[in-house]
């Protein structure tokens, strides 16, 4: 059984600050070990307010020094950063983004290996782990279309709505990244260019099941994006399936409000 960090609430200004000034906010449901894992999840464009206000409440959250330390040593270069915490409080993260500086490289010819974003995270078990998100520029659909399939049919999916759903996938609408370290190996996928559709990505879901929070999940299925989907095996939750949803800030809100105080 996992151990919950003695994360501390948000203040509700602390809250209200965050939420106003991020550029994107997500949910996040990750299946692992008979349980799912809801996250909320902030981004903003890098400025140093913007660092400020993350790190402001990740210190307010518990995360450890030696990983702000990390993750502001991380930050030069970085077009957007990045904050996520557990809604049971037992999990938080900081992110850092390098879309510009990939892109940049890749204009140049440069297709040496890099990360696309980088994740500081403190665990439910108490460990900390830096996570870095290696880029495979334009993977063809035969290299992330595989272990997409894996995963989501492993949540008990249809594999005709399946297909359907992910049909407008390619090479320039799925953004794949893959994770390799002694303790991690996943990979994920970046969904957001993609045209997919709503009520085909609902219906692919509705199998998923009512008992808390999946009917979180179901709202955000029928109402929200899917962004990412992630997958793959760690040392600290085992194998894993990530679902990722945009949500609006008033979403965010009503998601946090009960962790702060």
């Amino acid at each position: 059984m996992s151990q919950h960090l003695p994360i501390a609430p948000l203040s509700y200004d602390l809250l209200s600050r965050l939420i106003d000034a991020a550029d994107g906010c997500e949910r996040s449901f990750s299946f692992a070990g008979g349980e799912v894992e809801d996250r909320v999840l902030f981004f903003l464009d890098h400025s140093a307010p913007a660092a400020a206000i993350l790190r402001e409440a990740a210190v307010s959250l518990g995360l450890p020094e030696t990983l702000l330390e990390a993750w502001e040593k991380a930050r030069p270069g970085a077009d957007a950063i990045g904050l996520a915490l557990r809604l049971d409080g037992s999990s938080v993260r900081l992110y850092t983004q390098y879309w510009e500086v990939l892109a940049a490289r890749l204009r140049q010819g440069d297709p040496a290996e890099m990360p696309l974003y980088a994740g500081f995270k403190a665990l439910p078990d108490g460990s900390n782990r830096i996570d870095r998100y290696i880029a495979q520029p334009m993977a063809p659909r035969e290299a992330f279309m595989p272990p997409l399939r894996a995963a989501l049919r492993g949540l008990g999916l249809d594999p005709m709505a399946l297909e359907q759903a992910l049909r407008p996938l390619n090479a320039e609408t799925c953004i794949f990244t893959r994770t390799e370290a002694p303790d991690r190996s996943s990979w994920l996928a970046t969904l957001r260019r993609a045209p997919l559709d709503p009520g085909a990505v609902a219906a692919m879901l509705a199998p998923l099941g009512t008992e808390p929070p999946l009917p979180a999940l179901a709202a955000c299925a029928r109402g929200a994006p899917l962004i990412h989907v992630a997958g793959g095996e760690d040392a600290v939750k085992g194998p894993f399936t990530t679902l990722y949803f945009e949500i609006t800030p008033e979403e965010a809100r009503a998601a946090l409000t009960p962790l702060a105080g």
